[in-house]
């Protein structure tokens, strides 16, 4: 499978709703009936196999497990452009209708995103997706939103000078959710071998960080980034691949 996820807001209200020279990726969140697991899954792995089987159409499936989400299915469809949105899906929409649908509890709707892509690390559309993606979302208040980007922009200086291997992708609401909503997603395929290295374990970060942007930086452009978010703002969710709800591309 050559579509790597996700995973993870929305542009300012003068600008439109796409932009045809964006990366835009969709998510839903998908609760099976209570003992219609298997069914569901089934089908969504049948609708998969029959209409996501070509890097234009492809689709991830993953299942969370943390968070108040727990056991939900999440689908993803990534690495898009505006105009996808513009093509007709009804076939496609019928068929989950008939042979999905009679299965799910609820569903959440579908979440539109923009990758930042100045603002992700190591983030490659051709890579299989990681079989781990570790999502945490911000809730950023209408004010001082430059210092939030500031200290992202820093710490991506920083990890990329360091040698950091780890993946993520910054993205940002654009329909679906809370007014000002941005979306971290960090993809690994282990527990053991955990998110990412630097090229010197043992390097101090935040002296690092303070002799490449000045003293005592770090600790006042960490207070500023915190600043910025609001109260209660921050969720964190941990989510499992499901290939074989997945699509298999060569």
């Amino acid at each position: 499978m050559k579509k790597a996820l996700l995973v993870l807001l929305i542009p300012f209200f003068a600008l439109a709703q796409t932009n045809s020279n964006r990366e835009y990726w969709q998510t839903n969140k998908w609760k099976a009936k209570s003992g219609r697991t298997s069914e569901f899954k089934a089908g969504v792995a049948k609708k998969t196999r029959k209409f996501n089987n070509t890097p234009e159409t492809s689709m991830a499936t993953y299942q969370l497990i943390t968070g108040a989400d727990q056991g939900k299915f999440m689908r993803v469809m990534g690495n898009r452009s505006a105009v996808a949105f513009d093509a007709d899906n009804t076939v496609e929409l019928s068929y989950w209708d008939k042979h999905v649908t009679p299965h799910v509890d609820h569903m959440e709707g579908n979440k539109r995103w923009w990758r930042m892509n100045s603002l992700s690390q190591n983030w490659d559309n051709t890579a299989a997706p990681a079989r781990f993606i570790k999502m945490t979302t911000y809730t950023i208040k209408s004010s001082n939103r430059s210092d939030f980007f500031r200290f992202w922009r820093n710490n991506n200086k920083l990890q990329k000078s360091l040698g950091y291997t780890g993946t993520s992708g910054l993205f940002r609401l654009v329909s679906g959710g809370e007014a000002y909503e941005l979306l971290e997603v960090k993809q690994y395929n282990s527990h053991t071998e955990g998110l990412g290295k630097m090229t010197d374990p043992n390097v101090d970060y935040v002296d690092a960080y303070n002799k490449m942007f000045g003293w005592r930086t770090h600790r006042n452009d960490e207070l500023a980034f915190k600043a910025t978010i609001e109260k209660g703002g921050i969720t964190i969710e941990t989510a499992e691949l499901k290939p074989e709800m997945s699509s298999k591309l060569n």
